[in-house]
């Protein structure tokens, strides 16, 4: 039971936090209230948005039980819903002149509108009172949306990419490449297809590692050339289908044992490397996709004092390079 002290005790601070800020929320959404009774619209249009856009803001990061970005949120809605508020009241003024003839005629009315920011639109028809703005935009300036994906820069966390509002103008992270947001991913860390929920296709011969694609068995290759043998068109045929499933760069890297000498073993190793690109390629992988890179003996995995060592360090390796 002591044990679960401390847990209480957080748990506790967390929900008192979480209450404090719903209820300040509350307060500066009853000044939004009164501000948009006072036609806040047409009076602080740039004021009660940003308010608005911010509470709403606050009150998801509240359901989400992220209190410090709340707080931040309500932060910056509570000057603005209190600008909006006091702006509202003393909207739409006119000063009025009564000008006397010098002669006994009835006396002549004159009224002048009031221009604050001075754009040429009176304020009892400018939506932006205090802030310059062409009369085609009602006397407002235009907001910009230079990503195009309908939250507006000011208010726009990731100004220079799309992402959906929910996510505060920022696209949802997608660790591993394979275009299924992270939130929506059940492997975040290893490439797969929409149609299995980022995952990897299950297959027979290779496994598909955040870094690599593992193969089951070797790629063979005629003795001394560059010429695939048949036995391995089934793998390399399930490697085609992983990185057409997950478009991710992939390097593809030729190995060779230590026998016979060390030009010529680079030599083929960059050819064999270049053959298996050529097959990818073949059964419709984008060649910029891939890479080929010969190291020949250079990077052995297993002594080359014995056949079984040598026979090893023979081999194909697909190399699934970094995303950063």
């Amino acid at each position: 039971m002591r044990n679960l002290a401390p847990l209480a005790c957080g748990l506790g601070v967390a929900c008192a936090s979480g209450s404090a800020l719903r209820q300040r929320a509350d307060a500066i959404g009853q000044d939004v209230k009164s501000a948009r009774d006072l036609n806040a619209a047409a009076c602080a249009p740039r004021e009660i948005a940003t308010a608005e856009a911010n509470l709403r803001f606050a009150q998801l990061a509240l359901d989400q039980g992220d209190s410090p970005r709340a707080g931040a949120h309500l932060d910056t809605a509570a000057p603005a819903a209190r600008d909006a508020l006091a702006r509202s009241r003393d909207c739409g003024n006119t000063k009025v002149a009564v000008r006397k003839p010098a002669d006994p005629q009835p006396a002549t009315l004159s009224v002048s509108a009031k221009d604050t920011d001075g754009d040429g639109v009176p304020d009892v028809d400018d939506l932006c009172p205090d802030v310059p703005g062409p009369a085609e935009h009602r006397g407002c300036p235009v907001f910009t949306d230079r990503d195009g994906d309908g939250v507006a820069d000011d208010i726009d966390r990731c100004p220079e990419l799309a992402g959906p509002k929910e996510n505060f103008g920022c696209p949802w992270p997608d660790r591993d490449g394979d275009r299924v947001a992270d939130k929506d991913d059940r492997c975040p860390d290893e490439p797969g297809t929409p149609e299995n929920q980022g995952c990897p296709r299950r297959t027979a011969l290779i496994v598909i590692r955040r870094d690599r694609i593992e193969l089951k068995q070797q790629i063979h290759f005629q003795p001394n050339r560059a010429k695939i043998l048949s036995d391995s068109f089934d793998v390399l045929r399930e490697v085609a289908q992983a990185i057409k499933d997950a478009p991710v760069a992939v390097r593809i890297e030729g190995h060779t044992d230590n026998v016979g000498k060390r030009k010529e073993n680079i030599t083929l190793s960059q050819a064999r490397a270049d053959a298996v690109k050529e097959y990818l390629v073949q059964e419709g992988v984008e060649s910029k996709q891939l890479k080929s890179v010969g190291f020949g003996p250079k990077r052995p995995i297993a002594p080359n004092a014995t056949k079984a060592g040598r026979t090893l360090n023979r081999r194909v390796e697909f190399r699934i390079e970094d995303r950063s």
